[in-house]
């Protein structure tokens, strides 16, 4: 893997396992969590996959062949791997760093559907479209959002930072930041500190020291784990 893909990589890597030896042990690391977590298995294939078909337009003549054989390869895994688990994130879905599934199972997420940095996502989840109306179109979710076992977000709405959805609640409105939904149909609670202690490993850019080409963070917008409960 290059520096761009293991930064990505082994961001979601320290959400499995809060790793501090940083380099020295990293690819055993990386090994093991393949070996022992389906979960990790699936999110290191979705962006690696990811990687590899962006990576195509890059080249010509025979490397750019060489590189659709390498992205067909691994979306075939990534198929194999959906069929297995039960898990249906496309490689195309925009996922921010430090995505974390905590069981394998029925997962289904939409490919139009966006997600920030440091979130959790449970078995039974469905982030789904809505094909008409004033809600028409995918989520968009933020940073540091924990969402429970069979909950369901559907719909052109916007999920803030820092929030909380419980287990089987139904969202198809906009969330605030700092907010706890409950229910079917939901309801919201307002809490600073609602995914205080739900989301750990938390990462910040370049984690592991890998250079990155994203932008500097906003801390407005991606908020630190000290600010994120002033």
């Amino acid at each position: 893997m290059n520096d761009k893909l293991k930064d990505i990589v082994y961001s979601d890597l320290f959400r499995y396992t809060g790793n501090a030896r940083r380099t020295k042990y990293i690819y055993t690391t990386y090994l093991q969590e393949l070996i022992g977590s389906p979960e990790f298995h699936y999110i290191s294939l979705m962006r690696r996959t990811k990687f590899y078909y962006e990576d195509i337009a890059h080249h010509e003549g025979f490397l750019k062949f060489l590189c659709k054989v390498r992205y067909e390869f691994f979306n075939w895994r990534l198929t194999r791997q959906s069929h297995k688990y039960h898990i249906q994130i496309p490689y195309d879905t925009k996922i921010g760093k430090g995505f974390y599934l905590a069981h394998f199972g029925r997962v289904i997420i939409h490919p139009k559907a966006e997600i920030g940095y440091n979130c959790n996502v449970s078995t039974g989840v469905v982030i789904g479209t809505q094909f008409r109306g004033k809600r028409k179109g995918a989520p968009h979710i933020g940073n540091f959002v924990w969402i429970g076992a069979n909950a369901v977000i559907v719909g052109n709405i916007t999920i803030g930072n820092n929030v909380l959805i419980a287990p089987g609640a139904y969202v198809n409105f906009d969330v605030p930041d700092g907010s706890i939904v409950i229910g079917n149909p939901g309801l919201i609670r307002r809490a600073p500190g609602a995914t205080l202690s739900y989301i750990n490993n938390t990462i910040q850019f370049d984690e592991y020291n890998v250079m990155s080409e994203t932008a500097p963070v906003n801390t407005s917008s991606y908020p630190t784990r000290q600010s994120r409960y002033k």
